[in-house]
């Protein structure tokens, strides 16, 4: 702000007159010092203000107080003004009972009685204006002691006022000198409209306060003309009551024959007669002597009381103002504390519930972990039960199959035995035969009719033909019948067909024998492979088994972690609401 104004007055002054740096410099340190100078008064003001507000709160709450001790004193007075109805009503009933004693009974010991009585409610009123005494000086006392505080506080007040307003007018004859402050700091214009406001309520309050205490002390004047003319009643109506006590024959109500009675008139007499003795000649209506000089001093006082109270009720003005501030602030003060209590209250109800409800809901998750662990557990116990159980079949079809192939590799090495030998046989029987064949054909006659011929294919086609092995049977060895000479001899093409197709079954039967080999070592590939699948699997399992339990015995450590922090915030809790607590109380005695 300060800065800103600077550079339009600045622009101003540059626009309007072509000034020199050493000229700008010039003014510039001016209004520097001007501005330093309204800146000390500006804080000078304000702190005289914030002392004027705090003596302000101060005085209230003084005023609230003596509103109190006021109220304490009228009700003092309906007590006083109460004992007085009582004291009246007691005096009534002795009038009452004196003209009821006037008629006496037969026995003739109502005289005395009603005496006794009349002198015990004049020592009941002595007591009750004795104490009264004592009450009205200890008001008045406290009265003195109040005015005076009154006075002091009303004193300063004033004097804080004549300095403000003292302050007003330096700040008003300076900015009267400096005609151009104003233009440069238009705050501080609104500061002092501020304290003359602030002045202005004051004074309207001490007016207010005047005109309380003026209301006050008209009814003060009024309670205590009222108490003054209740106690001329009191003394009029006791000295009326002493000074109607005549002298009653009994001869006036009983008969002459009675020596008793005489006795009894006689006594009365007697006593009567000492009362009368300490009554005066010259009033023989007044009071007794102790009596009378206690009323006459009780008067006394109540007229000097009187007289100081109307004097007293202006201090009573005073401080009462200044109780009733007092008041105010200590009103103020309870309702900040009581909203700070109940802010507090709020805070640690809220806190409590967000700790309850983080608790509940940090509990509720663990116990949901805790339960899906569970769960995956016992789903992971199952799968690795179930795992295990299909090893275990697996080590079983694995064996089973490991024993069949065994038996398959062992029927395959018979039968390729079995083949080779077959292969021999018919190795040397083809040599056997193409060495017969040669010799056939060196030994066969060079002319052979048709008759035999066909007779010998018919015979040899019914001989015995060659059978190939089947899967199911073994195969025999092949018998060769020599048909002798007589048998046509075998053209090279049937045998070189025969062999074909010997080699062609042979090779048919191995190819089928090798598929069976290598159906076998496919399944033998995929049951290692299975078995390493279901190794792999296994071991999986196991590493996810000991990770659950690793992660289960982290979750435990973290439950104990929580517990122990639940523990440790619930102990801080605990003692902050002890604390709290304890302030409570303590700002409860305090405010009592």
């Amino acid at each position: 702000m300060s800065d800103g104004l600077f550079s339009k007055h600045t622009a101003l002054n540059a626009g309007t007159i072509p000034a020199s740096a050493e000229e700008l410099s010039q003014r510039y340190a001016k209004l520097f010092q001007q501005y330093s100078r309204l800146k000390a008064q500006h804080a000078v003001l304000k702190k005289a203000v914030i002392k004027e507000q705090a003596s302000n709160v101060a005085l209230q709450g003084n005023v609230k107080e003596k509103e109190k001790e006021l109220r304490k004193l009228q009700e003092q007075l309906d007590l006083l003004s109460f004992h007085n109805e009582r004291l009246t009503k007691r005096i009534q009933a002795v009038q009452e009972s004196d003209q009821k004693g006037s008629h006496f009974s037969l026995l003739g010991g109502s005289v005395k009685k009603e005496l006794e009585k009349s002198a015990q409610a004049l020592d009941a009123a002595n007591f009750d204006l004795e104490r009264k005494i004592r009450e009205n000086e200890i008001l008045h006392e406290e009265l003195t002691e109040r005015q005076f505080e009154f006075t002091n506080t009303i004193n300063s007040l004033l004097k804080q006022i004549q300095d403000l307003e003292e302050k007003v007018q330096e700040l008003e004859t300076g900015q009267s000198l400096q005609p151009n402050v104003p233009s440069q700091e238009p705050q501080s214009n609104t500061e002092e409209q501020s304290l003359m406001q602030q002045i202005d309520a004051l004074k309207s309050k001490l007016a207010e306060k005047t005109s309380l205490l003026n209301d006050l002390e008209d009814i003060m004047q009024q309670n205590d003309a009222r108490l003054l003319s209740e106690l001329d009643s009191l003394r009029a109506i006791l000295l009326a009551k002493v000074g109607d006590i005549k002298y009653v024959g009994l001869n006036d109500v009983l008969p002459e024959d009675s020596s008793s009675l005489k006795e009894l008139e006689e006594q009365a007499k007697k006593y009567f007669q000492s009362v009368q003795d300490m009554i005066p000649e010259a009033s023989p209506i007044l009071l007794p002597h102790e009596i009378a000089e206690k009323l006459a001093i009780s008067h006394a006082t109540w007229r000097k009381e009187h007289e100081e109270i109307l004097v007293e009720l202006k201090k009573l003005k005073d401080q009462l103002s200044q109780s009733l501030e007092n008041e105010e602030k200590g009103q103020a003060k309870l309702a900040e504390y009581e909203n700070e209590i109940k802010q507090l209250n709020e805070r640690y109800e809220e806190h409590l519930s967000q700790v309850n409800n983080s608790q509940d809901e940090n509990v509720k998750i663990l116990h949901e972990k805790l339960e899906e662990e569970k769960t995956k557990r016992l789903s992971a116990e199952d799968s690795y039960t179930k795992t295990i159980q299909q090893l275990e079949e697996l080590n079983r079809k694995l064996e089973e199959e490991k024993s069949k192939y065994a038996s398959v590799e062992e029927s395959y090495a018979k039968k390729i035995q079995q083949l080779e030998a077959l292969n021999e046989k018919l190795e040397k029987e083809n040599t056997r035969l193409q060495q017969e064949i040669e010799l056939i054909h060196i030994n066969r006659q060079p002319v052979i009719d048709n008759q035999t011929q066909t007779e010998t294919i018919a015979e040899q086609n019914e001989e015995e033909k060659f059978i190939y092995p089947t899967k199911e049977e073994k195969e025999e060895e092949e018998v060769f019948v020599y048909t002798g000479m007589d048998a046509p001899p075998s053209t090279k093409e049937e045998k070189e067909d025969e062999i074909a197709s010997l080699k062609t079954f042979y090779e048919q039967k191995i190819n089928n024998l090798s598929e069976k080999l290598q159906m076998t070592d496919s399944k033998a590939l995929r049951f290692a492979n299975m078995y390493k699948t279901m190794k792999e699997r296994l071991a999986s399992e196991e590493k996810e088994k000991q990770l659950m339990f690793t992660e289960i015995e982290k979750l435990n450590k973290e439950l104990k972690h929580v517990q122990d922090l639940l523990a440790t915030t619930e102990s801080n809790y605990q003692k902050q609401i002890d604390a709290m607590t304890e302030y409570i109380t303590n700002l409860q005695q305090n405010a009592e």
